[in-house]
């Protein structure tokens, strides 16, 4: 138990008082629970049980501490007996708690998954729309002679800064014709005025 009292406070077995409660301080400012007053009730409750296992470590290496210095036995078997019994009844606790944040972080992972899929699809709809408001064949649709084949996603086409709207390609078009119209060379009447 003090092997893992010692683990729990981060430093090497040692009689050293000043050693021990070092390490004991140095947990309690960073587990304190005055630190995390504005947090999730879940950090907090992390902070809380920290913070009781260093202050459980730190009375059992005091207490211990003690005996060792004046020569006592530390513990008697009922005591030992007693203390094991509740260590174990704590680490079965300790086992249903993680138990219980697995299944937590699973219902979590199934949310995200379920929300990624549902931004995919409405991303695939939107792009979809704004092919066919361009007058694009929309990727999404297939031909009826593929119905009988597996769908497979095709990537949607990167939209950059450079690719050009619609209405402002017609215009940027348009103004190509022109200056093609006015680079022809001069037929007919005008070529005769010209002599």
């Amino acid at each position: 138990m003090q092997s893992q009292a010692f683990q729990t406070l981060g430093i090497e077995p040692t009689i050293d008082g000043r050693a021990i409660r070092d390490a004991f301080v140095r947990i309690a400012r960073i587990y304190h629970p005055d630190r995390f007053a504005g947090q999730p009730d879940d950090v907090r409750l992390e902070a809380e049980r920290r913070m009781k296992e260093a202050s459980a470590a730190y009375e059992l290496l005091k207490v211990s501490n003690t005996a060792i210095t004046s020569g006592q036995s530390v513990f008697n078997d009922k005591d030992l007996q007693e203390r094991a019994r509740a260590y174990r009844k704590a680490m079965k606790e300790r086992e249903r708690e993680e138990e219980k944040n697995r299944a937590r972080w699973a219902r979590w992972e199934a949310i995200e998954k379920e929300a990624r899929e549902k931004a995919e699809l409405e991303s695939a709809i939107a792009l979809a729309a704004m092919n066919e408001v361009k007058g694009v064949q929309s990727q999404q649709a297939r031909p009826a002679s593929a119905a009988s084949r597996p769908y497979v996603k095709a990537d949607p086409p990167k939209l950059t800064a450079k690719t050009p709207s619609s209405a402002l390609k017609t215009r940027i078009d348009a103004a190509r014709k022109n200056q093609k119209d006015e680079r022809r060379p001069v037929t007919g009447k005008r070529s005769e005025e010209a002599l």
